[in-house]
């Protein structure tokens, strides 16, 4: 693999990082309605509150259950059960700042 390629793929993973949902972790440049300067992909949130009170464990397991229906690899799915504590959404309720 060539270093430019190895470049453009980590900067297309830097963005993707930087533009999560702050409650889902969905890259946002997937959604189609996305408000631009929202933290919030519009299935989570409206604009005005999010769509569904849920938990962080309720949560994780929404977005397990769609990356196994989309056939993601077990190591994606690790990564997103552990990265939704991290968002803005569930911070607190994670103990985390």
């Amino acid at each position: 693999m060539s270093f430019k390629v190895l470049a453009a793929a980590l900067k297309k993973q830097w963005v993707a990082e930087r533009t999560r949902c702050q409650s889902c972790g969905m890259p946002v440049i997937y959604d189609k309605k996305y408000r631009p300067g929202s933290d919030y992909c519009s299935y989570c949130h409206d604009g005005k509150s999010f769509v569904k009170e849920m938990g962080l464990a309720e949560m994780r397991a929404r977005v397990q259950g769609l990356l196994k229906n989309r056939k993601a690899p077990a190591l994606i799915r690790l990564y997103m059960h552990w990265r939704l504590a991290t968002l803005r959404r569930w911070r607190k309720s994670a103990g985390l700042r």
